[in-house]
């Protein structure tokens, strides 16, 4: 937006030029700042899924972790909270660098689909979580944690994993019946290869906090085996958002469906004196404010006026029949329009005025006064 030069400003430019002073801008005064018009774009990590897509996708896994967070609870007798960390888009091979080398894995078949998903917990979380099932709780500050599970270990914590795969399965049962069964089981993060490096890849990153402890759990989806779901799930999470607002206005209608309201016709209406009033008599005429020809009545609910409507007779009763509603806020809003207008016209007549009487009394040189 152009900045406007103030008369200040304008009077002392006027000054410096009349002085003969240069007027030169300083070199970083010249640099016009130029808001960023264009958007950084890597072809080697191309955007697979939409914003849409990914809030959706975001959706599905939060709704989750209620369900997930009391039964790992109740599994572990602990006090625990599982949050959405992050989801992002990657590589395979950066997805494999980013986790431990030496951590747990594993495997699931997403049939019908083809191809494989990867469920990663990192030792610092999946540690605390076989000493909870053991009944130690504690993690010593001796115990190694770098080191691979041992297979009495691994059996332990597959009774976590049993568990987490339920709720996947609930959580994507709504999209699309897939059957998440696990596959493979290992410690080692090289020895999975399920796609090549640089395929692109959804990472779904949950973090768990047991105590003071807290670790991460990360469940890896290639695109391109889910890409044919992501726009059922975009629909699944909206048609739910917008049945949930429907299923609200007919919860509120139906609440107030019963409520009683007292409606008023006035015909016309009309003010008095007090003392008109205590001296009205038989055969007085009363004039009202508006033609005796209009039939035109305004309709109040619970003594505030609403709608305009027709007077008239259904079936031998008195009835009104609705025209038009009362817009309070459009008439309030014309009612100050008016006022200014007057006001403006009231101000413009009195310059008017202050103009010729100054005229009639302005003295022009070589002639008598006017």
């Amino acid at each position: 937006m152009a900045e406007f030069l103030s008369q200040d400003e304008i009077d002392a430019l006027l000054d410096i030029a009349e002085q003969g002073e240069d007027i030169e801008a300083k070199p970083e005064e010249n640099v016009v700042s130029r808001e960023k018009n264009y958007s950084i774009y890597d072809f080697k990590k191309p955007n697979r899924i939409s914003t849409e897509q990914l809030k959706a996708f975001s959706t599905l896994h939060d709704k989750m972790l209620r369900d997930l967070i009391t039964d790992l609870s109740a599994m572990l007798r602990k006090i625990v909270d599982v949050k959405l960390y992050s989801i992002e888009q990657m590589t395979y091979g950066e997805f494999i660098l980013s986790i431990p080398q030496l951590t747990s894995l594993n495997t699931l078949s997403i049939r019908p689909l083809e191809g494989r998903i990867i469920i990663e917990c990192n030792p610092g979380i999946s540690s605390k979580i076989i000493s909870e099932l053991l009944g130690s709780g504690a993690v010593s500050s001796h115990d190694n944690i770098d080191r691979e599970f041992t297979e009495i270990e691994v059996e332990i914590f597959d009774h976590f994993y049993t568990m987490f795969v339920k709720h996947l399965y609930k959580s994507w049962h709504d999209v699309s019946p897939l059957n998440f069964k696990i596959e493979t089981k290992d410690t080692n993060a090289n020895a999975i290869q399920i796609i090549s490096d640089h395929e692109i890849v959804l990472l779904v990153v949950l973090e768990i906090t047991i105590d003071d402890e807290s670790g991460f759990l990360s469940i890896c989806y290639p695109i391109s085996y889910i890409e044919s779901l992501l726009d059922k799930i975009v629909k699944k999470i909206f048609n739910e958002g917008k049945n949930r607002i429907i299923s609200k206005k007919k919860d509120i209608t139906t609440l107030i469906s019963g409520s009683k309201m007292t409606i008023e016709a006035i015909i016309a209406e009309t003010e008095l004196d007090i003392s008109d009033i205590l001296n009205l008599k038989k055969d007085d005429i009363i004039l009202f404010n508006k033609n005796a020809t209009s039939s035109i009545s305004k309709v109040y609910i619970n003594n505030t006026e609403k709608f305009l409507g027709t007077s008239g007779a259904s079936n031998n009763r008195k009835a009104i029949q609705i025209t038009s509603n009362v817009d309070h806020e459009k008439q309030k809003t014309l009612s100050i329009l008016r006022d200014m207008n007057e006001e403006r016209s009231k101000q413009a007549k009195v310059s008017s005025e202050n103009i010729t009487r100054l005229l009639k009394d302005r003295i022009i040189p070589g002639r008598k006064k006017i």
